[in-house]
């Protein structure tokens, strides 16, 4: 009877291990996008593998052709490898074909804690402390944040710091709370995540659904008090 026990308990681990969220299951998600009030058409938020613990994390915006002619349609791609259950940025390309002098790429050396800029036939290095992520794969790490402290009520703010093409700054995230959100996916039962900025005015939110692994089905990225990017969930 205890083997059986046992057995049955070693099991239930097993099973729940396997159905824990991870943000790193491949996956792709469809999502309407707008700038303000205008709607701007949709894009796809991808996580596909690597070789070696690796992955692709790649977001490509597709405007609706008005606005494609002024636009663009810009695209983020990083790439990254899992160490020790970490993520570990290794290389951030943006791009846009309309707007070319806007693109840049990011190459971190991790043994040298450095990072390459390259923009507009320019190539700077700087130093690179840890724990830092390109401005696009910080979601993941937003997310595995989450999923870590998904059970408590005010967990400890997620301190990091992200890197552009401009300059390598902190931030903080915080849980902000629970909401019930409608979208064009659907209805879903989601946790507030802010970043705290020391600008009154600027932050970027998401709210992330544990019946969806924990991915945003709402982003919005606020300037100045305004509106500026949103997300929503589509599919």
């Amino acid at each position: 009877m205890n083997k059986l026990l046992t057995g049955l308990v070693l099991l239930a681990a097993a099973l729940s291990a396997q159905a824990a969220p991870t943000v790193f299951t491949p996956r792709s998600d469809l999502y309407d996008v707008s700038w303000g009030s205008i709607g701007l058409g949709e894009g796809t938020i991808a996580l596909s593998p690597l070789q070696g613990g690796c992955y692709r994390y790649e977001s490509v915006t597709k405007p609706m052709a008005i606005v494609r002619w002024t636009y663009g349609a810009p695209k983020e791609t990083s790439e990254f490898c899992v160490v020790d259950g970490r993520i570990v940025p290794k290389r951030f390309v943006y791009a846009n074909d309309k707007r070319a002098k806007d693109g840049f790429t990011l190459d971190f050396d991790w043994a040298a804690h450095q990072v390459k800029t390259i923009k507009g036939g320019e190539v700077s290095m700087r130093e690179l402390p840890d724990d830092t992520y390109d401005r696009f794969v910080i979601q993941l790490a937003v997310r595995q944040w989450v999923i870590q402290h998904a059970g408590q009520d005010k967990p400890p703010p997620l301190e990091v710091k992200v890197v552009d093409h401009r300059r390598i700054k902190a931030y903080r995230f915080v849980l902000a709370g629970k909401e019930k959100l409608q979208t064009p996916a659907g209805s879903f039962d989601t946790l507030l995540v802010e970043r705290v900025d020391e600008k009154p005015g600027d932050s970027l939110r998401f709210w992330v659904s544990p019946d969806r692994g924990y991915i945003p089905v709402k982003v919005q990225q606020i300037d100045d008090g305004e509106l500026k990017l949103q997300m929503l969930l589509k599919k």
